[in-house]
Order: C-alpha cells, then structure tokens, then sequence
C-alpha cells in the first residue's frame, strides 16, 4: 500500500498560536491556498482512495486533494486531532504560563502525560494506527491519501520508525506538507517526510 499522508492547511488559531486541538476550526485563506497547491501536487498522483479526518480543516483540504481525482472523500472520526480537554482554545503563551508543570510533563515524557480532559499520545497513537490498518485490511493493494493532523501523523511517524513517543518532537510535520510511505507486509518504507516544495512561491 502507497500511503500519503497530508496535513490540513493553515487556520486562523495556527497563525495566532492557539491551540486547536478537535475544535473544529476552519481553513482561512492562506489555508486554502496552501491545501490548493497540495492538492496540484498530487494531481499525476495514482490515487484511489481519500480519508480524513472529521474536521474541517482536513476534510476541506482533502476535498481539494479530491478534485483532481473524481473520487469522494471518506471521513473517519479516528483521524480526527488529538484531544486536547482543557487546553483547547488556549494560547499557547498563556498554557506555559498557567501550566508549566503539565508542559514539563510533556517535554521530558509525553507518552505517560494524560492532558486534562482530553486524550494520552499513546491513546492518540493507538487510534490512528487501528484506522491504518482497518484501511490497509481492506485496501492494502491501492494508493490511499489520508487527510489529518499534527499530532496523528507525528505518532503515526513514531511507530512507522519504531521510535518512542518521546521522540515524537522529531516527526512534527507543517501545515499542507506530504508525507509519503509504501507498507510492505511488516515493512514500512519512507519516501518522503514533511514534503513542502509545493508551497515554495520561489520564481512566482
């Protein structure tokens, strides 16, 4: 299976530092920009099927992936972001001044650190991974996009490696990048990461 992985375009919260988390926060026009130059990228792209996420944000930039394909676009709750409870909105100035502990925790050991009111990295990992290989079971032959988020794709990254969690500040990828893996049985193998040539204004 050809998997390609993207991330959703840019938000309003993104560009203002605030965290986002499954609040379900709309493209804005730099975002649709960038999920339209993602998406001509693809467009000589063998692609058989598009997943994303529930959100917004994936979902519309997964449409844009779409258009060049005459195919629908699947969601999947599982793809979704990670929950973040209480820090959701927030900005991040604020969190690191109100809960530096809980920032800490999650520097030197995120795959332990539960967010309050909201999901473990582990648990985020496991779900991610569950929705791969449902989809693989069922496709594992075809070139399948998947629309998602920072922090799926980061675990997803994590476990492809065989890297911890810990390491998953390694695997952060930007807004509308690409990120390509063929999955041989038990093999993955890394085409590409964090892919955002498409995005270069370079000669424009």
């Amino acid at each position: 299976m050809r998997l390609i992985l993207v991330r959703h375009g840019k938000t309003d919260w993104n560009e203002t530092g605030r965290c986002q988390g499954i609040s379900d926060v709309p493209l804005n026009s730099a975002g649709i920009e960038q999920a339209e130059k993602l998406a001509f990228s693809l467009k000589d792209e063998k692609i058989d099927l598009i997943y994303s996420s529930n959100l917004v944000r994936a979902k519309v930039t997964a449409e844009k992936i779409a258009e060049y394909h005459s195919i629908d676009v699947n969601i999947r709750d599982d793809l979704r972001e990670m929950n973040q409870g209480i820090f959701e909105g927030l900005d991040f100035s604020y969190i690191q001044e109100k809960y530096p502990d809980v920032l800490e925790h999650w520097r030197k050991d995120p795959d332990t650190l539960q967010l309050p009111g909201g999901e473990s990295l582990r648990g985020v990992q496991q779900r991610a991974l569950d929705a791969i290989a449902d989809i693989r079971s069922r496709f594992g032959s075809q070139n399948i996009v998947v629309a998602s988020h920072n922090m799926v794709i980061g675990t997803l990254f994590c476990s492809f490696t065989g890297s911890p969690l810990k390491k998953l500040r390694d695997y952060i990828v930007d807004e509308a990048s690409k990120s390509i893996v063929e999955i041989y049985d038990d093999r993955f193998v890394i085409i590409s990461f964090n892919d955002i040539d498409h995005l270069c204004s370079c000669g424009e």
